[in-house]
């Protein structure tokens, strides 16, 4: 009966990761595709752009329409967070006790591969280059190191985002129902804000573009929010089903 119980707890823990892995792609996806749709290819805008993209509108530029631009690359930035986290849960879980021996000291070695490269990820596509030329001006020259004011706030979710990769090794010490309520966290912070912003961003883009037909939604932003329903909905069910076990496999 424990056998039984223990292999039904593996097959549950494998579909609810698959389900994670499937909503961590769809958010990718989506926030890589069109959020403005517009025959023209031009004048299509997809999420990750929406955070350059808003920036030229005066009425941003002149606080009429308050705005976090960064809060846009939020959907890339929990993404791969959860992905790191995700690839950090006890992997032990579920195993006899010669395999997890067997497998402890590999594990230990490689769990943080993927927060490591999820890192250097989140520094290579939203590090903005006017900070790296202004740090790279002040360790070559006597020129003081002079922060871009309107790149503060990108900055500030960059070493956020990075210091909660590198940190996610850590979350395999967790409970099973921690852990969930974590992912289901997690999922709320990268979808509410920019969901809110662009709610408030899209009257300005229906007035600049002025056509008869204002432009729709894109398909990215759908499949960017079915992403993030999903992740919201894997760490629900985790959470509920959580009995102090160890995070899961």
């Amino acid at each position: 009966m424990n056998n039984e119980r223990r292999l039904l707890r593996c097959a549950r823990n494998d579909s609810s990761n698959e389900q994670l892995l499937l909503g961590l792609a769809l958010v990718l996806v989506g926030h890589f595709g069109p959020w403005v749709a517009h025959k023209t290819a031009a004048l299509t805008v997809t999420g990750f752009e929406l955070a350059e993209f808003a920036k030229f509108f005066p009425q941003v530029q002149g606080g009429t329409v308050p705005m976090r631009r960064e809060l846009f690359y939020l959907p890339f930035v929990t993404a791969l967070v959860l992905l790191a986290l995700a690839d950090c849960s006890n992997p032990m879980a579920g195993r006899s006790a010669a395999r997890r021996a067997r497998s402890r000291n590999s594990f230990l070695s490689q769990s943080v591969i993927v927060p490591l490269c999820a890192a250097a990820l989140l520094l290579i596509a939203l590090l903005p280059y006017s900070i790296v030329d202004a740090a790279r001006q002040a360790l070559t020259t006597p020129a003081s190191f002079v922060l871009d004011p309107q790149y503060t706030g990108q900055l500030v979710l960059v070493i956020v985002g990075v210091v909660l990769t590198l940190l996610a090794p850590l979350a395999r010490r967790l409970p099973r129902r921690a852990w969930g309520v974590l992912v289901a966290l997690l999922a709320l912070a990268g979808a509410v804000p920019p969901l809110y912003q662009f709610a408030r961003f899209r009257p300005l883009v229906v007035a600049l573009y002025d056509s008869p037909r204002p432009p729709g939604l894109g398909w990215g932003l759908i499949v960017c929010v079915g992403g993030f329903v999903l992740l919201l909905a894997c760490g629900v069910l985790y959470a509920v089903r959580g009995e102090g076990q160890a995070a899961p496999a």
